[in-house]
């Protein structure tokens, strides 16, 4: 069992220009509590989906409204702020993509690509139980043995050759570091949690944190097929495929 906002994994991507309010209807059909939480958002205290601080738990069934708006260019991400280690780990989690009032603020590419990065514990072919009552792992967080990209443990993508891609990555892991690479490209680094960095840098890695977004920009100009992979001392894994096709 998965769970999912609207159906899918990750949930809808939110795109809003900069300095939107938009009005989120959320019922909770879970059978868990729960709340939403724009992460990185600033956001009036009432609509940070923090249990008995900012707002009532939702209880199943239940509904609540969230006025948000959007001050700051960049990726964010939403997902609940009770269980994390049950629901988020279950694929409770989507994007705002907030983008820039101004056409120069990004440099020209062809198309744009949101990536989720996050693992799953898998036991005899199944999803490890979780413990309905309480929170049995530190943190909240449990690391898995199966890499997913947007819920997805064979994740791929077909590009043309010789087209640019701005990937928007967010790490949903409730305990992983990623190092995120995709050997033989041109991948620059260009901004990150809170949108354009001042320099930008040609990088060939880049480590993502527990709920950190990074931002990069890829050239694919070799008809080829490439890996997705998180690049650890230990062991390289492979996360989904690039194809390129001409």
């Amino acid at each position: 069992k998965m769970l999912a906002y609207n159906g899918s994994i990750p949930g809808p991507l939110i795109k809003v220009p900069q300095g939107a309010e938009i009005t989120l209807k959320f019922t909770n059909n879970t059978d868990v509590d729960s709340t939403i939480h724009p992460h990185g958002v600033r956001v009036d205290n009432k609509f940070d989906g923090v249990p008995d601080i900012t707002q009532d738990p939702v209880k199943p069934g239940q509904s609540f409204a969230y006025t948000l708006r959007f001050p700051d260019v960049g990726m964010f991400w939403y997902h609940p702020h009770i269980r994390e280690d049950y629901a988020q780990e279950l694929g409770l989690y989507g994007n705002f993509l907030v983008t820039p009032n101004t056409s120069d603020y990004w440099a020209e590419v062809d198309r744009e690509e949101a990536l989720f990065l996050d693992d799953i514990l898998i036991e005899n072919g199944q999803i490890a139980k979780f413990d309905r009552e309480t929170v049995n792992h530190t943190l909240m967080g449990r690391f898995g043995n199966t890499m997913l990209i947007n819920g997805d443990d064979k994740y791929k993508l077909s590009v043309k050759q010789g087209e640019r891609i701005r990937f928007y990555l967010t790490n949903a892991a409730n305990a992983r570091t990623f190092n995120f690479a995709i050997p033989n490209t041109r991948m620059r680094l260009v901004g990150s949690d809170n949108g354009k960095y001042e320099r930008e840098e040609w990088i060939d890695s880049i480590i993502i944190g527990p709920s950190e977004r990074q931002i990069v920009e890829i050239w694919f100009d070799q008809d080829s097929e490439y890996k997705i992979q998180n690049k650890t001392p230990e062991k390289t894994y492979t996360l989904g495929t690039i194809a390129v096709i001409q």
